[in-house]
């Protein structure tokens, strides 16, 4: 049985500070490219992805669509082989060679060095990394970090595809309306983002309101599901992020009010949701998703079941749906 363990706060900075592709190779990436960078193109190249070593070291590299999917990763000296399994990490994880030294730290405390026989795995976004010995025999296996089938909740919150079809990718955008990193992420990812997004492409708003250190975020996210219920969620969410004059009060009812009248809501039928607190259900439904998922931050963005290491490159995110396409086929 893997025992499943988070990754040390050092290791899991550098895995989240690295600059993506520094190593020249990186799980996700097209295959191609991967294979001609200088840390990989002198190993001996075998049949079904087996990459050797001249030290006797290998990785078998699992790909498809033309992607390089996963990496295992295998090191039989024993004396060195925490320090080899992490290099070839780095290598292939694409994340540079900051991110050796704390690998190799890690793999010799005592506590993992008990539990490696059995096994176990770091989850270090974007990547889970399973660690396992036998003998002599390190192996390490590297992915991208897959959200389970069925995690996600449902929401009507969302930009359609522009050609929608059962096929379409998804990309999920967990947020608080009081959050700046948010706004930022609204304000400027998001435009370039929507400017060069596939035809196949839909995108869900989720609520995440973080309670204990916005206090105005919940009743914010509240009024947005309370536009929802006249079909104007999305005009009004972009309100909301775009005029933040109802952070400056005490009460920031009126401001919502006069939102909804800007976005040519049932003035009436607005007020009585939010006096009622008609979109509660739905906020509480927003933070019971975040809450499964394991969130802890916002914004938090996924692409199908990916997790986005950088939800503010527009570029990256885009890589990333085109990976997403590729591996995932049909699954949304």
């Amino acid at each position: 049985m893997t025992v499943q363990i988070k990754a040390s706060m050092l290791l899991a900075s550098l895995l989240l500070g690295g600059v993506l592709g520094s190593a020249g190779a990186q799980v996700g990436q097209p295959l191609a490219p991967s294979l001609k960078s200088p840390a990989l193109a002198a190993a001996k190249r075998g049949a079904s992805g087996v990459l050797t070593f001249s030290d006797g070291s290998s990785a078998v590299l699992h790909s498809k669509g033309g992607y390089l999917t996963a990496a295992k990763i295998m090191v039989t000296n024993a004396d060195g082989a925490a320090a080899r399994a992490a290099e070839l990490t780095w290598i292939l994880s694409g994340f540079g060679s900051g991110l050796a030294g704390p690998m190799r730290e890690f793999l010799k405390r005592e506590d993992v060095v008990r539990q490696l026989p059995e096994g176990l795995t770091i989850n270090a976004a974007p990547f889970a990394i399973g660690l396992k010995t036998d003998g002599k025999l390190l192996t390490v296996n590297l992915s991208l970090d897959r959200v389970a089938d069925g995690t996600f909740a449902p929401t009507t919150n969302a930009l359609p595809a522009k050609k929608a079809g059962k096929n379409d990718v998804v990309l999920r955008v967990y947020s608080d309306f009081q959050c700046p990193y948010c706004r930022q992420f609204e304000s400027q990812t998001l435009p370039a983002l929507l400017r060069a997004l596939p035809d196949d492409v839909r995108v869900e708003f989720h609520q995440f309101p973080l309670e204990s250190i916005h206090p105005f975020a919940r009743p914010a996210a509240e009024a947005s599901e309370c536009a929802a219920q006249q079909g104007k969620f999305w005009a009004y969410k972009d309100a909301l992020f775009r005029d933040q004059s109802w952070l400056a009060g005490q009460d920031p009812a009126p401001v919502f009010i006069a939102l909804a009248a800007d976005t040519r809501l049932k003035a009436d039928t607005f007020k009585t949701c939010l006096s009622t607190r008609g979109g509660k259900a739905a906020v509480d439904a927003g933070l019971a998703e975040a809450r499964r998922l394991g969130l802890n931050g916002t914004p938090s963005v996924f692409v199908g079941p990916y997790k986005a290491a950088d939800p503010y490159d527009a570029a990256a995110l885009l890589q990333l749906i085109n990976f997403t396409r590729a591996v995932e086929g049909s699954k949304p």
